[in-house]
């Protein structure tokens, strides 16, 4: 019978010399969240307190998810439990064996090859050496590395060595198993059958505690929840009613940063609405005008995921659909619509933001009167970016590209769409995925593997 039992657990990090400008560097390396807080006759000291008050009770056949935003302490808590770290209060009783899978290949060594790596990542998480040698034929089998093996690893592909990790911890007898967003799997070929070996390995754990940002990856791994926030526990129960409450605490906190934006932006007439609508028909209009001819001018934008709920935060893989509306103030001839989506300033070049896609669709081949209101919808299925926050172009433009008639971006405050990984430890890079196809040839055995890789170029039906 395994259990974990927490019982009024506190843990503090004192940060010393976090004088000032050292203050952000030195929270940055401890990687904790909670309250900070100065102590001492002086306030001279800087405290962290990054768990207050835990008590929870795990048996077997429990599956946790601990969610919750950024600093809310989930990975502390697991540390505590793995015994990584030590309470300065209160008392943690673990029985039976730990797993802690923080990492997919523990003492992992560039210059050692994949069975020296092998050997010395499973001593590292408990195994004897005749337990790992016992279980090398099975590794050898799901990692499908071959001949790699008696090669250094650090002349493998990082899916590569993903694929050596993952076929190496999941060939572990799991104890308590903790993990923090789990890790990767490699490519797309090899990720459908790591999917059945992780439920099996997951299926073996007595208890599994999992920490991760994504509710998607909660309520298909697990059957309860706890909900964390400044390092404490503030909701825990059956998964889906504690996932219900995360979603909804994201939902008002979206809420108070649009009102906050409101209040910003009065003075430029952006208005969120309640509805999700961003009231734009005034916004910033001197700087507008003073870029664009003003005869059509957009009155609204919204941007909302396929059950109609106002969202501009995505998952890769997720859909997006955006509404413009417009309203025309002067007589035009043609009209086209011109949407863009741009590298935010922390990933722009010297020169200014870089352009991820650009999309010019004709909106009217006729004149347009004066007062006539359209709508414009675009809809962006299965999202192949990466990770990024992308900022927002769109303009109301003759279809001959010579004129511009409005223009958003910038000057009205837009939010940028924001995308987040799906994936557990989400290694990629750029800015849009690509499909492609990758072929390793041996002299006897030719290898051909499928996978995805990002690109900093657009690609597909833009």
């Amino acid at each position: 019978m395994a259990a974990v039992i927490l019982e009024n657990v506190n843990a503090h990090f004192p940060i010393y010399g976090a004088q000032q400008r050292s203050l952000r560097r030195a929270l940055l390396q401890r990687a904790t969240g909670g309250s900070i807080e100065r102590e001492g006759r002086h306030s001279e000291r800087v405290v962290v307190k990054a768990l207050n008050d835990i008590s929870l009770t795990l048996h077997d056949g429990d599956r946790v998810g601990l969610i919750g935003h950024n600093g809310a302490g989930k990975s502390t808590l697991l540390k505590l439990i793995a015994g990584i770290y030590e309470p300065v209060s209160g008392t943690i009783r673990v029985e039976g064996r730990v797993t802690p899978l923080f990492d997919a290949l523990p003492g992992l060594d560039g210059e050692d090859t994949g069975y020296e790596n092998i050997i010395t990542s499973g001593m590292l998480i408990g195994m004897t050496r005749e337990q790992i040698e016992a279980k090398i034929p099975e590794i050898e089998e799901f990692c499908e590395l071959g001949e790699y093996l008696n090669l250094p690893v650090r002349t493998y592909s990082t899916g590569m060595t993903m694929r050596l990790g993952f076929a190496l911890v999941t060939a572990l007898d799991p104890g308590v198993l903790l993990m923090d967003e789990g890790f990767g799997t490699g490519d797309l070929r090899f990720a459908e059958r790591a999917r059945a070996r992780m439920k099996d390995f997951i299926g073996r754990s007595p208890i599994m505690v999992l920490a991760s940002h994504s509710d998607s990856t909660i309520r298909a791994m697990c059957n309860k929840a706890i909900m964390m926030e400044a390092g404490r526990i503030v909701a825990s129960g059956p998964v889906d009613e504690v996932c219900d409450r995360y979603y909804e605490s994201v939902h008002e906190a979206a809420h108070a940063a649009r009102a906050a934006k409101v209040a910003r932006n009065a003075s430029r007439g952006a208005f969120p609405t309640d509805t999700g609508e961003i009231l734009v028909r005034d916004a910033n209009l001197a700087d507008r005008l003073k870029r664009t001819t003003g005869s059509i001018r957009f009155t609204a934008v919204a941007a909302r995921d396929n059950s109609g709920r106002p969202r501009w935060e995505y998952v890769h893989g997720e859909t997006a659909n955006f509404r413009f509306e417009y309203e025309v103030f002067e007589e035009v001839p043609r009209v086209a619509f011109l949407f863009r989506l741009l590298l935010s300033d922390d990933h722009a070049s010297a020169s200014g933001l870089q352009c991820i896609t650009d999309i010019l669709e004709t909106i009217s081949t006729t004149k347009l009167e004066v007062g006539h209101r359209g709508a414009i919808d675009l809809t962006l299925p299965e999202l192949k970016l990466l990770p990024n926050d992308f900022r927002l172009y769109v303009c109301l433009i003759s279809p001959e590209r010579t004129r511009n008639h409005d223009v958003l971006d910038s000057n009205v405050g837009l939010p940028a769409l924001a995308v987040r990984s799906g994936a557990i430890n989400d290694r990629r890079f750029g800015a849009v995925s690509l499909d492609y196809q990758f072929r390793a040839t041996e002299a006897q055995e030719p290898v051909a593997t499928p996978s995805v890789a990002p690109s900093i170029v657009a690609a597909g039906e833009s």
